[in-house]
């Protein structure tokens, strides 16, 4: 912020005038041996000039004129996205949005924002040009509507809706999916979302709904609560016997090279030169099952396991129980 002093000059008058007696340069004392630093300088008449160079050179002199007025204002390539995207951030205008000219990034209004679209108080207008006498600057107009968005789970019937639907996202014409009436596929609502069946899950332990979409028009139906979803579960399966399954067993499990089983905060300094194999996919993770055998009938003891996952990491893994149940995976450090 700017702040009050007492400078000298050497000559008589701040601005330049008629008489030629104009200062050149400005000091910080009266001996005018110390040159006032690089900066802007105005009077009690609200004339103002630039000191550059580090010389206390004075530059050319200007009138302070009206100071606008900051707003922030949202921005975007559209109406839609400087209405509706969120994106923001401070501007100029002369007295309001809808009466100023031009839209300015300084209170002095004299440097130009971009060429886009600007929002203020549910209206926007364009600017598409350069210009401060109002040809540059488009008529302020409603702004478009914002429609909310929302994760939702896609299928054709409520139960693969509910259970194991495509998840994407859509966007509604109120400001909740059980208040909603039309769901659209687009932000703008340019676009209506496929017939069929929508599930919503607020999470938190929220009870998980679904809505048909009919018509072709996006219109959503009666709301419904979603039963309960079966639980899928991998299981090895043998039409020998059950020697041949518990036994023998399956051979899909997934392998990585680990340490021999130690404690929390040894195992990390061992080496890795042992094969274990998991219930899993590409890496082992919570849930999964550790075995010692590629048939998945030994499980691994419950003790700590160190080893190196597929990205480069240094992983340990806790097994709990004696059914080789990985309670966690954790870094080493």
């Amino acid at each position: 912020m700017a702040s009050q002093g007492t400078y000298f000059l050497n000559n008589t008058v701040w601005a330049p005038s008629s008489d030629g007696n104009a200062a050149t340069k400005i000091y910080t004392e009266a001996t005018l041996t110390t040159v006032a630093p690089n900066g802007w300088y105005k009077d009690n008449n609200n004339i103002y000039r630039q000191v550059t160079g580090g010389t206390g050179t004075l530059g050319v002199s200007a009138a302070c004129t009206t100071c606008g007025t900051l707003l922030n204002l949202g921005y975007g390539a559209s109406a839609f996205a400087a209405c509706c995207s969120g994106t923001t951030a401070d501007f100029y205008v002369e007295t309001s949005f809808t009466a100023t000219n031009s839209i300015y990034t300084n209170p002095l209004l004299s440097s130009f924002a971009a060429n886009q679209f600007y929002s203020y108080s549910s209206q926007s207008r364009e600017k598409t040009s350069n210009a401060e006498d109002g040809s540059g600057l488009s008529t302020a107009t409603a702004c478009p509507t914002c429609f909310p968005a929302v994760g939702l789970t896609f299928g054709s019937t409520p139960t693969i809706a509910c259970c194991t639907g495509a998840s994407g996202q859509y966007y509604m014409n109120q400001v909740s999916f059980a208040a909603s009436t039309v769901l659209y596929t687009q932000a703008d609502g340019s676009a209506f979302a496929a017939n069929g069946h929508y599930s919503f899950n607020p999470g938190g332990g929220g009870t998980v709904v679904s809505r048909p979409v009919t018509g072709g028009s996006g219109a959503l139906g009666t709301q419904a609560n979603c039963n309960s979803c079966n639980t899928s579960i991998s299981l090895c399966v043998s039409t020998v016997s059950a020697d041949d399954v518990c036994c023998t067993g399956c051979t899909s499990l997934s392998s990585f090279t680990g340490t021999v089983g130690g404690t929390f905060n040894q195992v990390c300094g061992l080496t890795p030169g042992t094969t274990y194999y998991y219930n899993g996919t590409t890496n082992p993770a919570d849930d999964d099952t550790l075995f010692t055998n590629a048939a998945g009938t030994a499980y691994a003891p419950q003790m700590h396991y160190y080893f190196v996952d597929t990205f480069g990491n240094d992983k340990k893994i806790h097994v709990t129980g004696t059914n080789g149940y990985i309670a966690g995976i954790s870094d080493c450090l």
